[in-house]
C-alpha cells in the first residue's frame, strides 16, 4: 500500500515472447482494478485523439515509446492503421469491391464474395476519423477503432483446423506475402488492382514480415493469418487480429506506464539531487532539536525543529514520486535528453521523404494529415547513432541535474501533480507533530 492516499499507475512490465490475448488480458485486468489512478483528462481517448497538452500529448506518448520502452512501432502502426481506415473508406466503392472484407473464421468464404467490402462491417465510424484530426473533433460518435470490439472475432478464438494446416505452409524465410501455392495470373493481376495494394506491400515488409525493419512482436499464429489474409485482400478487417492485440497493449499497458513517467517533471541527476536535499533538512531538523534539548534554551525554541522536518518530509515524499515542489510551482519541467535540440530528431517531413527516395519498394503516395512528427517508414527505431546521445553523455553532472525547464501545459497533470504534492504536506505534517511533541516533552539537557 503507497505511503499516499494516492496511488499513481503501478508499473506494468512487458511479457515475455510474442503480444497475445492471453497476456494482454492481464493488462486489462489490472487496469479495470485501477480505474481511479488515472484521471478522465489524461485517458487513452484524450491522448491518442492529441487533445492532451504537453507534457502528456500524442507527441510525447512516441517520443516516449521510442526512447524510454523502445517500442514505439506499436503506435507508429496503430496510427496509421487508424488512417488507412478512413482512406479506405473514403475511397471508390467500385476499388473497395475488389478487396473482400476478410472473416478469420472461414477465410475461403471470404475469398469468394470478393464483391462484398461492406466498410461499415467493421465499425468505422465519424470518430474514427477524428482520432487523428482528419475531422472536426466535435463531431465524435461512441465507437471508433480504439475500441477493440468493433471488428468482431468470429473465430471465437482459435481457427479452424483446415486453416491452420494452410498455415503451416507459409515460408517465413522467402518474400512476404509468399505462400506453397502461388496465385494464378487471374488471381494476381486481380490483388495487383487492389487499392492500396503496393502500400500494403510496403507495411508488410516494414512492420509485419519477419526480420523486417519495425517488426511487431506478434505471436507466429497472428503473423501467419494476417499475412494470408493480405495475400487475398487490402480490407481494413484483415490487420484485425494484430489491431486488438496493439489496441489493448497500448491502452492498458502503454498509456498507464507513460502517464506514470509523465508525473515525473524531473529527470533522475535532478530526482537523486531532490532526495538528498530532503533527508539533509531532515537530518537538519534533528540537529536543531538535539542541541536545544541539551542546551539552557527554553524548549519552546525546539518548534524551530518542526520547519525543518515538515519540509523535508514533503520533499522526501514528492520526490519518491518523481516531483520537485518547486517545478511544480513554477508549472514547469526539465527538458528530456532527446528535446534539448529539436533538429535532432529523426521525425520530419524531409527525413520520410529522404526515406522514400532511398526505398527499394514502390507503392502508391499517401498523403495523410498526421498530427504529429512521425517517420511511418524507414529503418529501425534505434537511437545508437543520434547525436543527442553524444552531447548529452558528454555533459557534467552539474548540467544534467540543472537542466533547461520547459512549461507544463497539461491541466490533468497540473492536477494530478498538486493531489500528490498536497498529500505528502499532510504525511509530512503528521509525522512532524510526534517528532515535535516528543523532542518539547524533553527535560533540558543544561549542557551548555
Amino acid at each position: 500500500m503507497s505511503i499516499l492516499f494516492y496511488k499513481k499507475p503501478d508499473y506494468r512490465p512487458k511479457n515475455e515472447g510474442p503480444l497475445n490475448l492471453h497476456n494482454c488480458q492481464q493488462y486489462v485486468e489490472k487496469t479495470k482494478q485501477c480505474k481511479s489512478e488515472i484521471p478522465a483528462d489524461l485517458s487513452f481517448e484524450r491522448i491518442i485523439s492529441n487533445k492532451a497538452l504537453p507534457p502528456c500529448s500524442l507527441q510525447d506518448f512516441i517520443d516516449y515509446l521510442a526512447h524510454v520502452t523502445h517500442d514505439a512501432e506499436n503506435l507508429q502502426f496503430y496510427l496509421w492503421l487508424v488512417d488507412y481506415h478512413q482512406r479506405f473508406r473514403n475511397a471508390p466503392p467500385e476499388e473497395t469491391a475488389l478487396s473482400p472484407m476478410w472473416n478469420f473464421d472461414d477465410p475461403q468464404s471470404s475469398q469468394r464474395h470478393s464483391g462484398n467490402s461492406n466498410y461499415s462491417a467493421i465499425g468505422g465510424s465519424d470518430k474514427t476519423l477524428s482520432i487523428l484530426g482528419i475531422k472536426d473533433f466535435d463531431a465524435i460518435e461512441e465507437e471508433d477503432i480504439s475500441n477493440a470490439s468493433l471488428i468482431e472475432d468470429r473465430s471465437g478464438g482459435d481457427q479452424p483446423s483446415s486453416y491452420t494446416a494452410t498455415l503451416g505452409t507459409l515460408k517465413f524465410s522467402e518474400i512476404p506475402l509468399a505462400e506453397s501455392k502461388p496465385p494464378g495470373d487471374h488471381q494476381r493481376r486481380s490483388n495487383n488492382a487492389q487499392p492500396f495494394r503496393l502500400e500494403i506491400n510496403r507495411v508488410i515488409t516494414h512492420y509485419i514480415a519477419p526480420g523486417a525493419p519495425r517488426e511487431l512482436n506478434l505471436s507466429h499464429k497472428d503473423r501467419a493469418a494476417v499475412l494470408y489474409a493480405l495475400r487475398r485482400t487490402t480490407h481494413p478487417s484483415a490487420f484485425h487480429p494484430i489491431k486488438k492485440v496493439l489496441d489493448l497493449t497500448l491502452r492498458n499497458q502503454s498509456h498507464p506506464n507513460f502517464v506514470r513517467w509523465s508525473i515525473c517533471n524531473g529527470n533522475k541527476p535532478w530526482t537523486i539531487f531532490l532526495r538528498t536535499f530532503a533527508i539533509c533538512n531532515i537530518a537538519i531538523g534533528f540537529a536543531i532539536a538535539t542541541l536545544l534539548t541539551l542546551s539552557h534554551a527554553s524548549r519552546w525554541y525546539r518548534i524551530l525543529a518542526a520547519l525543518e522536518w515538515w519540509f523535508g518530509i514533503t520533499n522526501l515524499i514528492a520526490a519518491y514520486q518523481g516531483l520537485c515542489v518547486l517545478l511544480l510551482r513554477r508549472h514547469t519541467r526539465e527538458v528530456r535528453p532527446w528535446e534539448m535540440n529539436e533538429q535532432s530528431r529523426r521525425y520530419g517531413a524531409s527525413d520520410e521523404e529522404a526515406a522514400l527516395r532511398h526505398s527499394k519498394v514502390l507503392y502508391e503516395e499517401t498523403k495523410s494529415r498526421w498530427p504529429v512528427k512521425m517517420e511511418l517508414f524507414g529503418p529501425p527505431n534505434t537511437w545508437d547513432k543520434e547525436t543527442w546521445m553524444d552531447r548529452y553523455g558528454m555533459r557534467s553532472i552539474f548540467n544534467k541535474t540543472f537542466e533547461k525547464e520547459v512549461p507544463t501545459q497539461e491541466r490533468g497533470l497540473h492536477l494530478l501533480q498538486n493531489r500528490i504534492v498536497r498529500q505528502a504536506e499532510a504525511w509530512a505534517l503528521i509525522i512532524t507533530i510526534p517528532l515535535t511533541i516528543f523532542f518539547t516533552a524533553l527535560p533540558k539537557g543544561n549542557l551548555y
